[in-house]
């Protein structure tokens, strides 16, 4: 994770109750094996309610009082450093705040518990089936192409990711228009 700004912090600290003692609740998670999932829940919930207040207008303004200015992936930088961390903890977060008992009902389930496994769980109505990890685990990323927001003009980025077993991730029209404006490109760059 980096450092935070300390100017960022500050506000964050003084206007959202749920980030104070958030990187310290990071830095424990790092360090200790038992009780690593619990923690894990309990930071994405205070990481969902610390992004909720950095969009809404009381955050916006408040951050302009101060002079910060700064997008969302400089938001998840500061506030969390990993992109596609950040994206489970606001998962796990909301699912804490809104259905604590699919939460509950995941711990029952194994032993072997983590935020990605949990989502899983519950995107797959709270079945948890052998077969599939063991083909999610041996299957392995060949090849991916990603695309920021900004280079879509859009809110949202796109990606692709080609899997070891034939299967391609993130298949929306988004990401195909994404990686056919890239091929072309570079066709014109080749005949160039």
């Amino acid at each position: 994770m980096s450092q935070i700004n300390r100017n960022l912090e500050e506000l964050l600290e003084n206007n959202v109750a749920d980030f104070n003692g958030l990187h310290q609740l990071m830095s424990e998670t790092r360090d200790i094996s038992q009780g690593v999932f619990d923690k894990q829940v309990i930071i994405g919930q205070r990481v969902n309610t610390t992004y909720n207040w950095f969009k809404s207008a009381e955050g916006k303004q408040a951050m302009e009082y101060v002079g910060i200015v700064m997008d969302r992936n400089e938001f998840i930088s500061q506030v969390v450093g990993d992109r596609s961390w950040f994206y489970e903890l606001i998962a796990i977060g909301k699912v804490r705040e809104e259905s604590p008992n699919l939460i509950s009902e995941y711990k029952e389930s194994t032993e072997n518990r983590s935020v990605r496994g949990c989502l899983k769980f519950i995107k797959n109505g709270g079945a948890e089936s052998d077969e599939e990890s063991e083909s999610e685990s041996a299957s392995t990323t060949l090849m991916t192409f990603s695309a920021k927001a900004e280079a879509l003009e859009s809110e949202k980025g796109a990606s692709l990711r080609l899997l070891s077993d034939g299967k391609i991730e993130g298949v929306n029209a988004r990401s195909i228009e994404a990686l056919e404006m890239l091929l072309a490109k570079a066709k014109e760059q080749l005949n160039s």
